[in-house]
């Protein structure tokens, strides 16, 4: 089992809520995951958040992550229920979601499968 990612601090309100964690390469992973949970397609997800790594045809192997590729970088993704704003920082990501009903709970508790507060 992976270890989960360090989540520094997060707010909420509303249909609004930020997120801030631990920048590292599983990131990737685990936030496609999270997407696929509230309904995002797989294949757009994967080509959007690992275009960084290689070219258009899913040759994501092409570099090799670094902190740095992802440093400075902001992506949006939407569908009928959320608009999430995703932005990676120099030691941190920072990951904001609007939702059309207020679902919170249900959105942090999806954090929390692989991200822990940090102590």
């Amino acid at each position: 089992k992976m270890k989960k990612l360090e989540l520094y601090g997060l707010s909420k309100g509303g249909n609004h809520s930020v997120y801030y964690i631990e920048k590292r390469k599983i990131f990737l992973e685990y936030f496609r995951e999270f997407l696929h949970k509230l309904g995002f397609k797989k294949h757009i997800t994967a080509t959007e958040l690992l275009r960084l790594l290689g070219d258009s045809d899913n040759n994501y192997s092409a570099k090799k992550y670094s902190s740095k590729l992802y440093q400075d970088k902001y992506f949006y993704f939407d569908n009928k229920e959320y608009k999430i704003d995703v932005f990676f920082g120099k030691s941190q990501i920072i990951v904001s979601i609007f939702s059309v009903n207020d679902k919170q709970e249900e959105i942090t508790n999806k954090f929390f499968e692989f991200c822990d507060f940090k102590n």
